[in-house]
């Protein structure tokens, strides 16, 4: 259940608009080369190519939009709400609050105020965790939204082909059927080429 959520968060995607400005394009591109074929053809591979760098664009804007810096690598003035957003078993977080907590007492009795002194624990331990190279500095997020929007696209063009095959639909609503199959071809690729690039940002 929560991952079919996640498949359907469809608004975590990043820069919607710069993608729809890709989508309008080709099709737009699709009328202009039906309608005016032989004059179009000299300008096809220029606009073909301005839709798919714009496409292209997004999505890199969309993949850097969603990396963001590891919980452990933040700033904190706060032990209880640094330690609840890390990843590790109580355990482990009883005894880092232990530490901690600990460190805050020391540098209090030699003048610092308890602000402070959170505040220089925390970054103790960050610096300590960095230098070790325990943890990754980016968190990435599986995108699961790509999923959702190649299902709603498939679902789309099997309704077009389906009234299309009972009442001929204008050319428009068919290039946007084949425009759908292309991205969704597309999304499924990016959907993997995002997870080879987090595996690849996890090893470093």
């Amino acid at each position: 259940m929560n991952k079919i959520k996640r498949i359907y968060n469809l608004t975590d995607i990043k820069y919607p608009w710069l993608l729809l400005a890709s989508m309008l394009g080709f099709i737009i591109a699709l009328c202009f080369n039906r309608s005016y074929s032989e004059a179009f053809t000299r300008i096809e591979i220029v606009v073909y190519s301005a839709v798919f760098l714009i496409a292209l664009l997004w999505s890199i804007l969309n993949y850097v939009g969603h990396l963001q810096i590891s919980t452990i690598y933040k700033k904190h003035d706060n032990i209880d709400g640094f330690i609840k957003r890390l990843t590790m078993s109580k355990e482990d977080k009883a005894g880092l609050t232990e530490y901690l907590n600990d460190f805050v007492k020391d540098l209090e009795e030699h003048g610092s105020t308890h602000e402070e002194a959170v505040k220089t624990a925390i970054s103790h331990f960050q610096v300590k965790e960095f230098t070790q190279s325990q943890g990754n500095i980016f968190e990435t997020q599986i995108h699961f939204y790509l999923l959702g929007y190649v299902s709603i696209f498939v679902g789309l063009i099997i309704v077009i082909q389906c009234i299309d095959l009972i009442v001929s639909l204008p050319f428009i609503v068919l290039a946007m059927s084949f425009m759908f199959m292309l991205f969704s071809a597309a999304f499924i690729c990016l959907f993997f080429i995002y997870k080879l690039i987090d595996v690849m940002i996890a090893k470093k």
